[in-house]
């Protein structure tokens, strides 16, 4: 009997000897049968039984099958079925393949592969794969209820990992805080929230040598992370004491073979509290996940970090069109730039620092009127009042729901203490959990609402705080990126017509009220308050 040997093992986490012994063993059966060994044996190291018969995916069995079809070969020699494959598909046309060349299937475990031992065995190699898939899931499930990491080391961590006194063996999982790299972390988290971008965050831990979480260098990625898979440095809630699992699945491409990576519904992460690994404290973290909402879902020119300070802010007076730069030096109208005289009549081009100088000029001397600040802070005051009103009046509904939510906790905790262990009753008790923290939260906001109080030298000290900004950003833009973001949320818009009489400009800065009194007072103006007159505007001076 003309014989060949393939054997398989699945990952490189496994001992590498699994192919050797295969081997061994079928060797020995050749012998006692008076086999003819044909080639020297054909193995796929680290490769999963599920990654297809593509010669690219797995090389071994590829040339295998090119061997038996050649002739000369009556059989594959294989310790067992799923060693062959674990996909019922692949199974069925790997031996459909071999019986067609004139061979047969032959395995240690059941002798020769026949059409019902090959349906049976495909359907439980194929199970067993599920099967262990679910067991490593449960497994990693129970090691982070017990506190231990059933992933990766992330960055600002080491291993802890002590010895089991009654096993003798290390307990895995364990971690501790690395004070070295959780001081780079905090670095990290504290640039961003002041408003650098993480690519900028990555450039200056490098100019400064710090190797990254491979020893490397940094990039963007390793900070900023996918927003849908919610990995990477600022996404990552070990930082806050939170250890979560499942945020991810790993699934496999029918087509290709190829394993991928989908995120999962963030209902279903699981998640522990680790409070000996906390770096970050939720303040910090939440600015940060904020500052991605929002460059998530504001105006794409909002968004993203600008090239140069007024960048999508300014447009022309004459045609509305946008107020661009020319070659980095001159602002001029796109418009008329692309389509001519025709389109737009506005020629008129100004210097980028001559623009920046006249911006501030019009937000530092032209818009802080008294009659403005009067008017926009009465009719704040007014909405407060009425914001106020409005939610007092839900005060005892919004108690009593509270009071509702806390007893239903209650009588689940004691479910569960008398031996109710169900995974409804779990899902119920975060429901119940997460209304209770939102109640208490929409009952606080009553309390909470801000006066703003004007001192008689807000004026003043808005005038410095701005001057202040355009100096820090005229010194070192590359350094102190995180004014830009201030700076540009003062200026609603900027409006740039010809000037009335001979050449020259005339601008029109219209500016934010609310982030103007921000500013001025250190009291920030909530969002929600609606304020008709938030915006005022200051005409600087024709140049």
């Amino acid at each position: 009997m003309r014989t060949v040997i393939y054997a398989r093992f699945s990952s490189a986490l496994q001992n590498s000897r699994s192919i050797e012994d295969q081997v061994r063993i079928c060797r020995e059966r050749c012998e006692r049968e008076g086999w003819e060994l044909v080639a020297e044996p054909f193995t796929d190291y680290a490769i999963h039984g599920a990654a297809g018969i593509d010669e690219n995916a797995r090389p071994g069995l590829g040339a295998m099958l090119r061997r038996v079809e050649e002739g000369g070969v009556d059989q594959v020699l294989a310790e067992a079925t799923d060693r062959i494959a674990r996909h019922q598909g692949d199974a069925f046309t790997i031996r459909e393949r071999i019986n067609f060349a004139g061979a047969r299937l032959f395995t240690l475990s059941d002798g020769e592969v026949t059409d019902i031992i090959a349906t049976v065995r495909g359907l439980t190699d194929a199970q067993f794969r599920k099967d262990n898939r679910a067991k490593i899931k449960r497994g990693q499930r129970g090691t982070l209820e017990q506190g231990r990491s059933p992933g990766g080391k992330a960055y600002g961590y080491r291993l802890a990992n002590i010895i089991d006194p009654d096993t003798g063996r290390a307990i895995r999982g364990l971690r501790e805080v690395d004070d070295a790299q959780a001081e780079v972390v905090r670095r990290i988290f504290a640039e961003y929230a002041a408003g650098q971008s993480a690519r900028a965050i990555a450039a200056r831990l490098n100019e400064d040598r710090i190797p990254g979480p491979r020893g490397g260098v940094w990039r963007q990625s390793t900070i900023q992370g996918d927003r849908q898979r919610s990995n990477g440095m600022l996404q990552n809630r070990i930082y806050i004491g939170k250890l979560v699992h499942d945020r991810t699945e790993k699934v496999l491409n029918p087509k290709t073979r190829k394993h991928l990576i989908r995120p999962n519904d963030p209902e279903t992460w699981v998640e522990a509290d680790a409070p000996h690994l906390r770096i970050i404290d939720d303040a910090t973290f939440a600015t940060v996940q904020e500052r991605r909402q929002q460059y998530s879902t504001h105006r794409p020119e909002r968004s993203r970090r600008p090239k140069h300070i007024l960048s999508g802010l300014a447009f022309c007076g004459v045609c509305g069109g946008a107020w661009t730069v020319r070659g980095g030096e001159y602002w001029g109208c796109g418009r008329h730039r692309e389509s001519g005289a025709a389109v737009c009549s506005n020629n008129r081009t100004v210097r980028s620092d001559t623009m920046a100088e006249r911006v501030e000029h019009g937000l530092t001397s032209q818009l802080l009127h008294p009659d403005a600040i009067e008017a926009y802070v009465r009719e704040y005051h007014q909405a407060a009042a009425k914001k106020a009103k409005s939610i007092a009046r839900d005060a005892d509904r919004l108690k009593r729901a509270q009071r509702e939510a806390t007893a239903k906790i209650d009588r689940l905790v004691d479910a569960i203490a008398k031996g109710v262990d169900l995974v409804e009753v779990r899902e119920a008790l975060d429901k119940a959990r997460t209304e209770r923290d939102q109640l208490a939260a929409d009952i606080a906001d009553m309390e909470s609402l801000p006066v703003i109080a004007l001192h008689p030298t807000a004026a003043a000290d808005y005038r410095r705080e701005v001057e202040h900004l355009f100096a820090t950003l005229a010194s070192d833009p590359g350094r102190h990126v995180e004014s830009i973001p201030k700076l540009r949320g003062l200026i609603g818009r900027i409006d740039v017509y010809p000037a009335d009489t001979g050449r020259g400009t005339r601008i029109e800065v219209t500016a934010r009220m609310n982030a103007m009194l921000a500013l001025a007072t250190g009291q920030p103006v909530p969002q929600e308050i609606a304020i008709t007159g938030e915006r005022v505007k200051g005409i600087e001076p024709s140049s």
